[in-house]
């Protein structure tokens, strides 16, 4: 995703990270208003391989939004489980 070389390779850096997508935090660049989707390939494999940490990745990707939605902004996450 192209993260930042002062990326902390944690969760708190990729919600910081994905928060601040239209700030050049990645690679994609997010216009105000504008969805970053991201497809989850095998989702349901995940989920029965890995619990924890899918739900922890559901869970920091809805607080990238809320976070958005409590700082007055839009959110910018979209999940998309395949």
């Amino acid at each position: 995703m192209g993260f930042p070389e002062f990326y902390g390779r944690n969760m708190n850096a990729w919600i910081d990270c994905l928060t601040y997508m239209n700030d050049g935090m990645t690679h994609f660049n997010v216009t105000p208003g504008e969805l970053f989707h991201m497809e989850v390939a095998d989702s349901k494999d995940f989920a029965q391989r890995l619990p924890e940490i899918f739900q922890a990745f559901i869970e920091c990707s809805a607080f990238v939004n809320s976070r958005r939605i409590d700082a007055g902004e839009q959110p910018v996450l979209a999940l998309i489980l395949l």
